[in-house]
């Protein structure tokens, strides 16, 4: 195979938005679909964790088989691009309708978020797998994998989640919005005046999904797999080993478990704690505005250490200030006054440090997709990566549930003064259990054995071979 010619910052940037795309879609269910269940829908905690754990049940099944799909289809568009284009619609039609109230009895609500939510990820599979798949025939080169990581992880986090973080919340509940910058304010708006906190959430689902389609069509249409890669020919019989004889691809699919489960836990349970631990709402909005520049700080700063370091040494240096700062951080008073300070600060050094950790880990999968290849014999994006998607979407459902099954057992309910056992619940889920999760992590990364010299060897053999 011919050597490819060096990315152009252009084709960097057209493919890297699809993640602004995709994350619009994903990081409003992980950010706020547990508590619409509970608070809005009117679902208890202990049906509502079981709806999350079930449909991840299903995706057991359902992604290994989207992956082997994928990897067998092969038009004038690409492989892959076709699901991102088609796909785009009914994944946001999708979320409309996770966050649609329907007036039915309380048994159909819950089969309806039953239905809902494992059709959602259903399709998000088809378009996220592809969407990375895509990603691993931009280019080969390492430098350029972790610049696209970067550039992936600047919309997908710091753009979506300053969005997701800040805005929402108020825009739901018809407040002013106060776009801020480092404690400056730059602009005020008045939202819309809804009736019901319901009809705040399905408006928001409207919105966002009107962006992301049109987001994620122009990364479809823009973007070109400029490896060329033969349409694959394995066999079903062939994914046991493609997966358990990776085991690059095994470390690297736990540790993402674990590092996905951090936000996920946090960012579902911060609502929880600045309503009723805090007993402020309108600090979350602040919280997230102020995680803008640390995330920024970590979006530029990772580039420059990994070039250095390696992807894997700051996986684990990221993994470890992130356990530090969560552990240090639960034993801070309720940040009401002057504890808020203390609070930003160390949030700030956790959420940079979270960007390490994100962009290394997204960085690192298509290394082990050409490890992979090289160790088993058998190429193939979609299998793979259809393993990452459900690992991240069983580390999404597993602290969905877990947070929820910790709830009903504290007592907690929706909408009343929490007593104490239900505080310290929400506490121990915002700061002690992500904790634990990145020690987790950061324990596994040390079996992650794919460096520099080992991948530069392995990907020389490879091309020999073409």
């Amino acid at each position: 195979m011919k050597p490819l010619k060096p990315l152009k910052k252009a084709e960097i940037f057209n493919f890297s938005i699809g993640d602004f795309g995709i994350n619009l879609n994903f990081q409003l269910l992980g950010f706020f679909l547990a508590y619409f269940y509970t608070d809005v829908f009117g679902i208890s905690p202990w049906h509502a964790s079981f709806i999350f754990l079930i449909a991840r049940a299903w995706d057991a099944i359902n992604d290994p088989l989207m992956g082997y799909l994928a990897d067998r289809s092969r038009n004038k568009w690409g492989t892959y691009k076709p699901y991102i284009f088609w796909g785009a619609i009914p994944l946001n039609l999708i979320l409309l309708a996770c966050f649609s109230v329907p007036e039915i009895s309380d048994t159909m609500r819950v089969a309806y978020c039953y239905f809902t939510y494992i059709l959602h990820g259903m399709i998000f599979t088809a378009v996220g797998l592809s969407y990375s798949a895509v990603g691993t025939l931009i280019t080969q080169d390492q430098q350029e994998r972790a610049k696209i990581s970067t550039m992936r992880m600047f919309f997908a986090v710091v753009v979506v989640i300053t969005i997701v973080g800040s805005y929402v919340t108020p825009f739901v509940n018809s407040q002013p919005i106060v776009i801020e910058f480092i404690g400056v304010e730059l602009l005020t708006l008045n939202g819309p005046q809804f009736k019901d906190e319901a009809e705040g959430w399905f408006n928001v689902a409207l919105i966002f999904g009107i962006i992301s389609t049109a987001i994620l069509f122009y990364a479809a249409l823009t973007t070109k797999e400029r490896v060329d890669e033969p349409v694959q020919k394995y066999e079903l019989k062939d994914l046991p080993k493609i997966v358990f004889g990776n085991d690059a691809l095994l470390i690297l699919s736990a540790s993402m478990f674990f590092n996905t489960a951090i936000w996920v836990i946090q960012n579902a349970v911060s609502f929880y704690y600045f309503k009723y631990v805090v007993g402020i709402e309108s600090l979350q909005t602040i919280f997230f505005q102020w995680m803008l520049p640390a995330n920024i700080i970590g979006v530029f700063l990772t580039p420059i250490l990994t070039a250095r370091l390696g992807k894997k040494n700051v996986f684990i240096i990221g993994s470890l200030v992130v356990f530090a700062v969560n552990i240090i951080r639960h034993f801070i008073p309720v940040p009401t006054s002057e504890a808020y300070t203390l609070f930003i600060g160390l949030s700030m050094i956790g959420s940079s440090c979270m960007m390490f950790c994100s962009i290394c880990q997204w960085g690192m999968v298509p290394d082990t997709i050409e490890y992979g290849h090289w160790k088993t014999g058998i190429r193939s994006e979609g299998i793979p990566l259809s393993f990452f998607s459900f690992m991240q979407k069983l580390a999404m459902s597993f602290a969905g549930f877990f947070a929820l099954q910790v709830l009903a057992f504290t007592g907690y309910e929706a909408n009343t003064e929490l007593g104490e056992s239900a505080i310290n619940g929400i506490k121990w889920l915002y700061n002690i259990i992500p904790g634990l999760f990145s020690l987790a992590c950061l324990v596994t990364l040390f079996y992650y054995k794919l460096g520099v010299k080992q991948y530069d060897q392995m990907l020389s053999d490879l091309n020999s071979n073409r």
